[in-house]
């Protein structure tokens, strides 16, 4: 059956610059003790993956004298939506690259890449490989494959987070040109918007693929990846505490600015990494309202049960 919804229908990878020769200490860390998969590896660059996902990979990573993000990518419906939106796209005054199959990552299509207002590059593309599910199609065993065991390995990528000096300029763009709803949103005393939780179809684990906070342009704030349930959440984070990685200052916690179960840590490189279970329902409608959060009440947003404020956590983790 065709698929009708048009344009962006699913975050598809995080792309992430290490200062790691070879890669060795992203693979142990993301591998051996994050519990991502290995999907294929290139010449500096390192393809991941969930056990959970079916599409060639959910994260990559890429050898560089620096740690930054270097950009989001979000699968389209169609060769047709893709031009269509590089249409729209430069339209608003943004500049777009586009490039062949196979010419910016591996086992990607066509694509088209620009930067949103004060914040990162997007990439767009319509195909993407999809291997399948490490456990198989024929009756397959929804269970954590026996080599992820005692390992936080999450289900699937959920969304990305990202810094912008206007954020207001940021998500006006996501909305007016990409088509993206506001679930929640954190506004200033006078009415200012301070940061949003965007999505583009419809979510259950935190309501949102996009999140914007203030700062400086383009930086990463943190990456969420997906887990089943708050139990799950804590049991991750005994792994983790185990394999001597660092937990940030939220977590585990209920964080009310999406209503999700989430624990916060650190990658060896200062990457925010998220695991999050739970989270309001969005839809895409057109009598969709986003919940409105006061700067007054951030410190509940962020962190329901102790509700203190630190603002180490609006900064970004990486450039």
């Amino acid at each position: 059956m065709a698929l009708k919804h048009q344009g962006i229908h699913r975050l598809g990878y995080v792309r992430l610059a290490l200062a790691d020769t070879r890669l060795l200490r992203a693979r142990e860390f993301y591998c051996e003790q994050f519990g991502l998969l290995e999907s294929r590896r290139g010449p500096g660059r390192l393809y991941l993956r969930c056990w959970h996902e079916p599409f060639a990979y959910s994260l990559v990573l890429e050898e560089n004298v620096d740690n930054r993000l270097v950009e989001i990518g979000f699968q389209v419906r169609d060769d047709a939506d893709l031009a269509r939106l590089a249409g729209l796209v430069e339209q608003a005054g943004v500049a777009v690259q586009r490039s062949a199959a196979g010419a910016e990552l591996e086992s990607l299509g066509a694509s088209i890449a620009f930067a949103i207002p004060g914040g990162p590059r997007l990439r767009l593309y319509a195909d993407m490989a999809q291997p399948g599910y490490v456990t198989g199609y024929d009756s397959p065993d929804w269970v954590t494959p026996r080599p992820l065991r005692g390992t936080p390995a999450p289900f699937f990528l959920n969304h990305v987070g990202f810094t912008a000096p206007d954020p207001q300029a940021a998500v006006s763009f996501l909305r007016e040109v990409l088509g993206f709803v506001v679930s929640e949103r954190i506004d200033s005393a006078d009415g200012k918007l301070l940061s949003a939780l965007l999505f583009r179809m419809s979510k259950e684990v935190g309501g949102q693929e996009l999140a914007v906070f203030p700062g400086p342009a383009g930086r990463l704030h943190h990456i969420a990846f997906t887990k089943e349930d708050p139990n799950d959440v804590l049991v991750a984070g005994i792994y983790l505490r185990e394999a001597g990685v660092d937990i940030d200052r939220y977590g585990p916690t209920r964080q009310s600015y999406g209503k999700t179960f989430s624990l916060h840590c650190l990658d060896p490189f200062g990457a925010r990494l998220e695991l999050c279970a739970g989270g309001g329902v969005t839809e895409v409608h057109s009598e969709f309202e986003p919940v409105v959060w006061d700067e007054a009440e951030l410190g509940k947003a962020l962190s329901w049960y102790d509700r203190d404020l630190h603002p180490a956590f609006l900064e970004p983790s990486l450039g």
